[in-house]
């Protein structure tokens, strides 16, 4: 999951352009190329970053696209981070650096087909989008027992449907390690270099 964290921080630091609310605390927007917008609530703005979405590769370096990979951010306004603040110190917890808080990146393992939402790291960011390299934990999110009207099961539907109308693109990225009935599913056909390339990298793999 470290590499996750890597390819977000490395994101955020690219050139700056995406519209936020001006009560949010980040000091710059997000890349619209990097992160998809999908909500706002009175106290966070919701997003995902869509360039770094993959499919999980498993130890023999298979893709399992069952399951998603999605590093996203929350952004915060001034009073959702007092009340981080104010809550941490009610439980006798660091605040150091708090005061330069801006929201928080959290790295979500989604099984498609089961509708689940793992939390798989979960860390608080300064103004600069800079780690506060301080963690915390979220329960797994089950979609099937979430209200449709749940502001957490819009956001994860609305990353599903961009999975969904993605597919395509999202397995192209990483298609050398795709199974072949898995490109098949998704429309994709190999050319003749692909699939050396994929009989090359799989005796690798051996």
């Amino acid at each position: 999951m470290k590499r996750y964290l890597f390819i977000l921080v490395l994101s955020l630091m690219t050139v700056i352009s995406f519209p936020i609310n001006n009560s949010f605390a980040a000091t710059e927007p997000l890349s619209e190329e990097i992160f998809q917008w999908v909500q706002a609530t009175p106290r966070s703005s919701y997003y995902f970053n869509k360039d770094a979405m993959t499919y999980e590769i498993g130890a023999d370096g298979i893709a399992d696209t069952n399951i998603l990979i999605v590093p996203t951010v929350r952004l915060f306004d001034n009073m959702q981070i007092q009340d981080v603040i104010m809550k941490r110190q009610w439980r006798n917890l660091s605040t150091y650096r708090f005061d330069e808080l801006s929201g928080v990146a959290e790295y979500l393992r989604i099984n498609i087909k089961d509708k689940t939402v793992e939390y798989t790291e979960c860390v608080y960011l300064d103004q600069g989008y800079n780690s506060l390299y301080v963690n915390y934990e979220r329960p797994t999110q089950n979609m099937n027992t979430m209200s449709v009207k749940d502001v957490d099961y819009n956001f994860y539907q609305a990353i599903l449907d961009y999975e969904k109308e993605h597919r395509k693109e999202l397995l192209t990225k990483i298609i050398d390690q795709v199974k072949p009935e898995d490109l098949k599913a998704a429309g994709i056909t190999l050319t003749k270099e692909q699939k050396k390339n994929m009989k090359e990298n799989k005796k690798q793999r051996r």
